[in-house]
């Protein structure tokens, strides 16, 4: 008698176990980590310091949030990094805040350059994302691998799960049919991966776009304009900052 009580909670614990793995996750926190393989970008942007780069961390690392619930989501800075670096290796991205709506395919994004802040509103990138069947695990999820060109030029890797059905990631990374939980960008050095989730569910106030105060209001294509402009005779570092500004 004991023997079959056993083995019936054994069963029910693990039917539930499974259905448990099966739900889709609607809503929560995702924290990412950012990684700039900075030995690599002194080589091909920076060759004045080929001389010192071993004497600066060969990652610089920092971290975002993500936000998400109801076809929303928020990313944002996270927690402070220990990697110390002179301020012009400083992450591009890390005081930027965006706010997507995907439901009605638009963002809106604090964008700070430089000593300048901007409130960029547009529509959601468009990107013509390439599924592969090649997958790994990120965050303990597993990751169907995606490819896709931005900017005309510039190749990126995704990896999104579809055990959470929401078409988001981090920065203006979207449009897969499952959460982005890694990004690779080969051409800057870049890596941004998931490291946990938290099931959490953000408040309804927590989603909302970034408030305009006094920021420069512009779009996806008056911003590039602007940074064209500006960063145009600045050689190839100039460039990959611009692309950084972009992403």
């Amino acid at each position: 008698m004991k023997k079959t009580l056993l083995l019936a909670l054994i069963f029910v614990t693990s039917i539930a176990y499974t259905h448990a793995q099966t739900q889709f996750i609607q809503s929560g926190k995702i924290e990412f980590e950012k990684k700039l393989n900075l030995q690599k970008e002194i080589e091909i942007a920076y060759p004045w310091f080929e001389n010192m780069k071993d004497k600066f961390p060969k990652f610089v690392t920092s971290y975002s949030n993500l936000s998400f619930r109801d076809g929303k989501t928020l990313y944002e800075k996270g927690k402070d990094s220990d990697t110390k670096v002179p301020f012009w290796f400083d992450d591009k991205n890390t005081e930027d805040v965006i706010y997507s709506d995907l439901e009605h395919g638009t963002f809106v994004k604090k964008q700070t350059v430089f000593d300048s802040k901007f409130l960029l509103s547009d529509s959601i990138r468009k990107i013509n994302w390439r599924i592969f069947n090649e997958t790994r695990d990120i965050a303990g999820f597993e990751c169907r691998k995606a490819a896709g060109i931005i900017m005309d030029s510039v190749y990126v890797i995704a990896f999104y799960t579809d055990q959470i059905p929401v078409s988001g990631g981090p920065l203006c990374f979207t449009n897969l049919p499952g959460m982005i939980l890694g990004i690779a960008i080969p051409r800057l050095n870049i890596t941004i991966m998931a490291t946990k989730l938290e099931l959490e569910t953000p408040k309804t106030d927590k989603l909302v776009p970034p408030p305009p105060g006094r920021l420069k209001k512009t779009d996806y294509k008056n911003f590039l304009s602007t940074l064209q402009k500006a960063m145009g005779d600045w050689g190839k570092g100039g460039q990959r900052n611009l692309v950084n500004f972009m992403l």
